[in-house]
């Protein structure tokens, strides 16, 4: 169908038709003749149902938006609660800011990164849903893509322009020419008229299939190296830096076959003017009293500028770390737009791998594997990371499984981007990391500007061998001190939600459940005691004299008495990108630790968002944590945002856990942990187990097992009633609370060293609640291991677990924490393969398999 607006609103289809305005239309002279203008109040509904196209389709127009524009403005769609729809939406209060969105049902949502629109000057957009892929375009050119596999879920409501969804709050201000929907999905746009000169300009803007040219050989360069990963960097004879080599010394494989000069800011913004930037080589600094540190410098006159690129290979296994910083060295103030941490061109990868945060509830897939093609050029994939969750922000470029490429960022708002490059051979894959596309920042003269910093690695092996190496270097640098140093980290902690609150699920806790709970757990051996949500009274951090008449600070010092850490929940709805709420949540995180003696705070976004989705709010919120932990001795926080919504590299450098999701069954805590160990360290991936079977405890010895195991692969916790059955559910057996000791002894003793220096491997499928499940721990150095196992299901098909990491040559004596099998002596070649076979009895079955080698 198509709606030119020429005055009239005529609707090209079949049968033809007239749209219907709501509100006043007005008509003004357009991209081509006419077009219709939307004061913000008005729309128009096509009469033009969804259920006539299928699951692959192009929507497109032209349009020249107003400067202002309504939280959620849409320029088009037709969506509707529970995920049905599709939309081109405002990225929320983020002006001219918009992405491309389809409801695939049950409240699912597939979106794009958000592109920006340049007020008053047209612009050709296109959503296109094509096969495993849901598309923007800007000007004909591929703006952003997300991969996905699932189909479009119809929308009962007509598609509408200029709004597109039920709510009329959310009408678009601006204009609109060209509407048009296909029943296909469309990759050229020739007939929409766009000045080749206008595609040129955009296609800057984006990867595309089109390889930048090659940079000339540098006149100079310096190598940096770790373990893993060597590393050479240059600079022209113009002044461009390049990354000349990233070699796999294991495997002696360059993936830079063929370097391209580092795009540095090409313009700025003074005074209202756009100013282009001549960048110039100053100098190079090399620093070796922490590995080798290459520190590139360069300057541009007007306006005066620098612009530090610094590469550090620490001491020990794992990638090389960049960090970008920009300084306004003019008397005026700059504003300056975004600046990718990492661009390069990696020759050599077969697959590419991508790791979802699962932070509100398991993805459905968890885990994405893209298998790159020669004859592939121009497929885009995305790993977005927001603090409202989305993807983990590390990328792993994979090579038949031998040996392999990763690139992580260090932020909470960023994204990883990658498209493979229309070159004959091999697939070329074109891979950029830090753009979020939302960065426009004021530099005051002499104001500094850091950009999300990352790193760079390359392994030997397989996805566990790449993590592996890499939580290595994240254990010895990335992680807050407490974790490295003290070998009684991760605790065992419980979660109080459902032991006291005034009736089970209440989000109103009492000291009336408080207390008898500490009776209850410290005897079992468990280290950290949280009082989750709702404590407090009003919008301040001063308990509810009702509720808690004995005070928090009576509640940490009863926990502390029964050697327990005490931690606090705390949330609220500041702007961590404005320095006067930080300050204010700073003083009222400061009060859990002054007035109350907590020893963590916990974070939540029930009442406001942890951090915002922008660069500002991220680096504010950092600034923040870093601040307290300064000025509080032993400060803690344990990450939480509806779950693990914030899960990457900036904030595990600062939390002592991240709670990993926002759902609690043992299957989706076990599918959580399964994706995030490739990426995370695990002693940082806290269980969050909560209900079992519908109650807030577990049944039975070996329930208890499965429950506890199931949370406890990383750094254990649930939130379940107290033993003493006071909220609701029936008291503990004596023979479950001494089932539940063993386990919380066995974790201490056995299991919190390997999660700490073992190696991980996953030596199954993802669970699904149906086939057995686990993982491995194996320390070489110690020649200890062990093997969690889980059963689901009676019915499952109990095939031999396959170890992995061990020595072929050395025996190992096999042990079975519940006597379920008989130990035995295996060798490591068996063990890997054929495997070991293992016999367990009933559903929801669970097992520790312990083994370690002989002399």
């Amino acid at each position: 169908m198509e709606m030119l607006f020429e005055g009239n609103l005529e609707v090209v289809a079949i049968p033809a038709r007239v749209g219907t305005p709501k509100g006043t239309i007005t008509y003004v002279d357009g991209m081509h003749g006419a077009c219709a203008s939307f004061d913000g109040m008005c729309w128009v509904d096509t009469g033009f149902f969804q259920d006539t196209l299928g699951d692959q389709f192009t929507v497109e127009c032209w349009v020249n938006p107003s400067p202002q524009q309504t939280v959620y403005a849409d320029i088009f769609g037709n969506h509707v609660d529970g995920g049905a729809g599709f939309v081109l939406q405002q990225d929320r209060g983020k002006t001219n800011s918009y992405m491309a969105c389809y409801g695939t049902g049950e409240g699912r949502w597939v979106r794009t990164d958000a592109i920006t629109l340049t007020p008053g000057r047209w612009q050709h957009l296109a959503l296109v849903k094509a096969p495993r892929q849901l598309q923007l375009y800007l000007n004909g050119v591929l703006a952003t893509s997300v991969q996905t596999p699932a189909p479009v879920h119809p929308s009962p409501l007509p598609v509408a322009v200029g709004l597109g969804y039920t709510d009329e709050k959310r009408c678009f201000q601006g204009c609109i020419d060209g509407f048009r929907i296909w029943d296909k999905a469309l990759d050229n746009f020739d007939h929409a008229g766009i000045q080749a000169s206008e595609m040129q300009e955009t296609s800057t803007l984006f990867m595309t299939a089109t390889p930048r040219p090659a940079a000339d050989r540098p006149d100079e360069f310096w190598a940096v190296a770790t373990e893993d990963t060597h590393l050479s960097i240059g600079v022209t004879a113009t002044g461009q830096m390049v990354v000349r080599e990233l070699l796999c010394p294991a495997v002696e494989w360059d993936w830079i076959a063929r370097p391209v000069a580092f795009r540095l800011p090409p313009h700025v913004e003074v005074g209202g003017q756009m100013k282009a930037l001549k960048w110039q080589f100053v100098e190079a600094v090399v620093d070796k009293k922490d590995g080798q540190k290459v520190t590139l410098r360069f300057a541009c006159d007007d306006p005066a500028l620098e612009m530090t690129s610094q590469w550090h290979a620490k001491p020990g296994p794992g990638p090389i770390y960049h960090s970008l910083s920009l300084t306004n060295c003019s008397r005026h103030l700059v504003t300056v737009g975004e600046q990718p941490t990492f661009d390069l061109d990696f020759s050599g990868g077969t697959t590419l791998w991508r790791f979802h945060g699962d932070g509100m509830t398991p993805d459905p897939v968890g885990v994405y594997e893209d298998r790159l093609m020669a004859d592939d050029a121009g497929s885009h994939y995305t790993a977005r990371t927001q603090p409202t969750g989305g993807f983990i922000p590390y990328v792993v470029l994979d090579a038949g499984g031998q040996h392999g490429v990763y690139i992580g960022l260090e932020w909470s708002f960023c994204r990883i981007e990658a498209v493979t490059l229309d070159i004959s051979g091999a697939p070329v894959l074109r891979m950029r990391a830090g753009n979020a596309g939302d960065l426009h920042a004021e530099l005051a003269p002499g104001e500094t500007l850091p950009m999300r910093p990352g790193f760079l690695g390359t392994y030997q092996g397989d996805l566990d061998d790449a993590g592996n190496r890499l939580r290595r270097w994240v254990f010895q640098y990335c992680v807050p001190e407490v974790l490295r140093q003290d070998t009684g980290y991760p605790k065992v902690q419980w979660n109080a939600f459902a032991a006291t609150g005034k009736e089970p699920g209440s989000w109103d806790p009492t000291e009336e459940g408080y207390y008898p709970l500490i009776d209850d757990i410290a005897p079992l051996g468990f280290e950290e005691v949280m009082i989750d949500v709702g404590w407090w009274q009003g919008g301040e951090p001063d308990f509810d004299q009702a509720d808690w008449p004995s005070g928090m600070r009576n509640a940490a010092d009863y926990a502390h008495e029964h050697n327990m850490r005490f931690g606090l929940y705390w949330t609220d709805d500041l702007d961590m990108a404005e320095p006067a709420q930080r300050r204010q949540r700073a003083d009222r995180i400061r009060r859990l630790f002054t007035q109350y003696g907590a020893d963590i705070w916990r974070s939540d976004s029930t009442r406001g968002e942890v951090i915002g989705n922008s660069y500002a709010a991220t680096r504010g919120f950092y600034e923040m944590v870093d601040t307290l932990a300064s000025e509080i001795p032993g400060f803690q926080w344990e990450n939480c945002s509806c779950g693990g919504r914030i899960k990457d590299y900036g904030a595990m450098r600062r939390a002592i856990k991240v709670f990993n999701s926002d759902t609690y069954s043992a299957l989706h805590v076990r599918q959580c942990f399964h994706d995030s160990a490739y990426a995370m360290h695990p002693m940082q991936l806290e269980g969050h187990l909560g209900s079992v079977n519908g109650l807030a405890r577990p049944q039975g010895v070996a329930a208890v097992r499965y429950a506890f195991r199931s949370t406890s692969m990383g750094a254990p916790s649930w939130f379940l009633d107290a033993p003493n059955g006071s909220n609701g559910t029936e008291p503990w057996t004596q023979q479950e609370k001494e089932a539940l000791k063993a386990c919380v002894a066995t974790y201490k003793s056995r299991i919190r060293p390997l999660v700490r220096k073992a190696n991980l491997y996953h030596i199954s499928a993802r669970p699904d609640g149906q086939r057995r499940d686990g993982i491995e721990y194996y320390d070489p150095d110690m020649g200890q291991g062990v093997v969690y196992l889980f059963q689901p299901s009676a019915d499952t098909e109990a095939a031999p677990l396959r170890f992995e990491g061990l020595d072929p040559m050395r025996q190992y004596w096999v042990s079975f924490e519940d006597n379920s099998n008989p130990s035995c002596l295996q060798s490591g070649a068996g063990l890997m393969d054929p495997g070991l076979t293992v016999a367990l009895e009933g559903a929801r079955m669970s097992e520790l398999i312990f083994f370690e080698a002989t002399e």
